[in-house]
């Protein structure tokens, strides 16, 4: 994949094998490109352009940008809407459908029981949403019981596997992060088969295995 902006002389390479580093020295140019690639990954119209051997690719549902990791939300609605309509379409699979009309049965059965105790005339509707099941049991992704560097791996799958996305932004994360650490990120990024791009106002760190695009301070790109 590739990822370009008109104002950009050159494109910068994602490669779902290795992770890119794009190093960001003016602070004025740095502030400008993470604020608009992030608006631009939250639905607003901007000039980057991101594509995949010459098909353009809509940023909004390839990409997240994380900006902030310490606010990571597992129960965004986004996530919550997408689990819930996978947990849907696995619960009228073949595997578990039986097991769904059987939950709806016993459901109907205790709300009639429940109509005796109580006196009560009461109607249900037999068609039963398991999705509101899901949310009166608060079903959830599980986000609170992993450290730091776990919670980033676990958020970085569910944007790969639930969400679909291609690419995940991480910007400044060398600031929170050891160079193990990295690597643990940059090994689960392999094996879940979704781009890493590290956007970074210096460069804290090199390796012959990672690509670079540099904007020095005076706003000359280095490629």
């Amino acid at each position: 994949m590739k990822l370009a902006h008109l104002d950009m002389e050159n494109t910068i390479e994602l490669d779902c094998r290795k992770t890119t580093e794009w190093i960001i020295e003016s602070p004025v140019l740095f502030q400008k490109y993470v604020h608009l690639l992030n608006s631009q990954v939250n639905g607003e119209e901007g000039e980057f352009v991101l594509s995949n051997d010459d098909t353009i690719l809509d940023i909004e549902k390839c990409m997240e940008v994380v900006v902030n990791p310490f606010a990571l939300d597992f129960e965004d609605r986004r996530i919550q809407k997408k689990l819930y309509s996978q947990l849907q379409k696995a619960a009228y699979g073949e595997e578990m459908f039986m097991d769904t009309q059987k939950m709806n049965a016993e459901l109907q059965s205790y709300i009639f029981r429940l109509e005796n105790i109580c006196g009560y005339d009461i109607e249900i509707d037999t068609a039963m949403d398991v999705q509101l099941v899901f949310k009166a049991l608060g079903v959830k992704m599980e986000g609170g019981e992993y450290n730091f560097t776990e919670k980033l791996v676990q958020y970085m799958k569910i944007m790969a596997e639930l969400m679909g996305k291609k690419v995940l932004v991480f910007v400044n994360i060398r600031s929170y992060l050891e160079n193990e650490q990295i690597q643990e990120l940059i090994k689960n990024a392999v094996y879940n088969e979704i781009s890493l791009l590290f956007i970074e106002n210096i460069q804290r760190y090199f390796s012959k295995t990672e690509n670079y695009y540099i904007i020095d301070k005076d706003g000359c790109e280095i490629y």
